[in-house]
């Protein structure tokens, strides 16, 4: 299964069991004026496109996982029992490693109390969510 169909299927998963999964997209990407032709002749290759004054737009957070969301949590009579929505982020894997960059991002949220990892498969999803990792 491609990484982006495994990313799909974890996502409707965690929806089924109350937690709300959405994509987040991460890398770079140019901006600029696109040209459409005023006369000067420029060749271009079927699907390119020119872009005049062209400048890098970053998106997202370096390390930041696949998907992103919350998890709600029905807090103890302590605390009134009211629920939640616990932060949670998802790096979805097939057979690629993550970054030093996506390992530092999924520590920091857990030690902030959420609930992050890396899952590979759909029980890796679920402990995710229900903070079994």
């Amino acid at each position: 299964m491609a990484e982006g169909d495994l990313m799909r299927l974890l996502q409707r998963l965690a929806s089924q069991v109350g937690a709300r999964l959405f994509r987040q997209n991460v890398g770079q990407a140019w901006v600029g004026k696109v040209e459409r032709g005023n006369g000067r002749m420029v060749r271009l290759g079927p699907g390119d496109v020119l872009l005049r004054n062209a400048r890098p737009f970053h998106a997202g957070v370096a390390g930041m996982s696949d998907l992103g969301g919350w998890v709600p949590v029905q807090v103890t009579a302590e605390m009134v029992g009211s629920t939640v929505a616990v932060y949670a982020q998802v790096e979805v894997k097939e057979n690629a490693r993550p970054t030093t960059e996506q390992l530092a991002w999924i520590a920091a949220v857990n030690k902030a109390g959420g609930r992050a990892g890396i899952a590979h498969n759909e029980s890796e999803l679920l402990e995710i969510i229900r903070g079994v990792r």
